[in-house]
């Protein structure tokens, strides 16, 4: 007997069965009588037994269609503990008029914290927090497909904790009701990575120039931030190579330095002047990373970058006040020593010579030196230093 034998398939059987006994019981006795020239006294025997005999045969015939039946059913029922109550995926059916949950798996109450008996007896918003509560209804109301994928939904267990589980479900019958059954897969770790990535993603494209080139160096994407300091639109960008915004101020040793790293794997860091479309330059601490597919191969180079031109800029003012000073420092203690001694001798020379003319030209000879000299010092400390106070007084 085959599991898809329908309810009538048995009483069938039985029908059958009596209608063959009722037909041919007779006809075989009297053939039997005559063949074996049996006494009245034995047919009539033979004839009252035959009823009790037809009980016993369809009582055996029946005994084993009803245990092969009964298989049957206790097969289904074991198939439906393995696939819906042993499901290692979060169960549940509910009815839908009611939206009342009617039956629930051991991963469903594991899941939420209840009880299988708990469970059975809760209402689909007792499962979600009370701000899901309109979107729920709105669903249940578009929900008119055999099987629907709902997506993600913001879910609670007993003790209050929330967690995003990704709703699928089939329609069915459970006790005579039209019901949907429920797989609620629980993606929270998935979703609260994906946040945190978008968060990131947020924070880092407010903050950082982002780009990415393929192999050859061929700009395949740039964020926002890129294209704001760069001054390019993301047009222009993608599809050219990332040379284009090199000022030429570098090395072809430090490029070549970078190519050889990155393509081997290794992460590589410097400062780089870069120019924008208006011509300007501008210079950001970049990072270059490469990026592997799936079998570690090397196709493609992240670059993040910060923008540090007025950091930049201020170490390179620092750089020049410094030399500037060291300058200043050197004229003091050399240049202008020189005819500060000579004009402490031309004092000492007053004392010996009357003739005052020719110690004045001496002594004018040497201020004009001293005023050149102080000249010089001058120059030395407001080619940087005066740039710097007025940059600061403008801003």
């Amino acid at each position: 007997m085959k599991l898809e034998e329908k309810d009538w398939t048995i009483p069938l059987i039985y029908l059958l069965a009596g209608i063959v006994w009722i037909g041919l019981s007779d006809e075989l006795l009297f053939f039997l009588a005559d063949k074996f020239n049996l006494q009245q006294e034995l047919i009539t025997t033979l004839s009252q037994w035959k009823g009790f005999f037809y009980v016993a045969i369809t009582t055996l015939l029946l005994y084993y269609l009803i245990k092969r039946k009964t298989n049957s059913i206790e097969f289904v029922k074991n198939d439906f503990r393995r696939l819906f109550h042993d499901n290692p995926n979060p169960m549940y059916i509910f009815e839908i008029n009611s939206q009342n949950i009617l039956l629930a798996n051991k991963a469903a109450c594991s899941q939420y914290g209840y009880s299988l008996n708990e469970l059975s007896h809760l209402n689909l918003n007792d499962l979600r927090p009370d701000s899901e509560a309109n979107k729920l209804q709105l669903h249940l109301k578009q929900l008119q497909e055999e099987f629907v994928d709902s997506g993600e939904w913001l879910h609670q267990d007993k003790f209050g904790n929330y967690f995003y589980v990704n709703i699928y479900s089939h329609s069915t019958l459970y006790k005579g009701k039209e019901c949907r059954i429920v797989n609620a897969i629980n993606v929270n770790k998935k979703i609260l990575a994906e946040l945190e990535r978008e968060n990131f993603e947020k924070a880092l494209n407010k903050a950082a120039l982002v780009s990415i080139t393929n192999i050859n160096g061929n700009i395949e994407e740039v964020n926002s931030e890129f294209c704001r300091i760069s001054g390019y639109s993301k047009n222009e960008l993608i599809g050219h190579p990332i040379e284009m915004l090199e000022s030429e101020y570098h090395s072809l040793k430090l490029w070549n330095d970078m190519w050889q790293k990155i393509k081997a794997g290794e992460i590589w860091r410097a400062d780089i002047k870069n120019k924008n479309k208006n011509g300007e330059y501008y210079w950001t601490d970049m990072v270059v990373s490469p990026v592997r597919n799936h079998h570690g191969n090397i196709y493609k180079f992240m670059s993040i970058s910060y923008d540090i031109t007025e950091k930049k800029n201020l170490e390179i003012n620092q750089q020049q006040l410094l030399d500037d000073f060291t300058d200043y420092a050197f004229q003091t203690s050399h240049e202008l020593r020189g005819p500060l001694t000579s004009m402490m001798g031309l004092t000492s020379l007053f004392e010996k010579y009357e003739d005052p003319a020719y110690l004045v030209e001496k002594l004018k000879a040497t201020a004009e030196q001293m005023d050149v000299v102080i000249r010089k010092m001058n120059d030395s400390l407001s080619r940087t230093a005066l740039n710097l106070i007025l940059e600061k007084r403008n801003n």
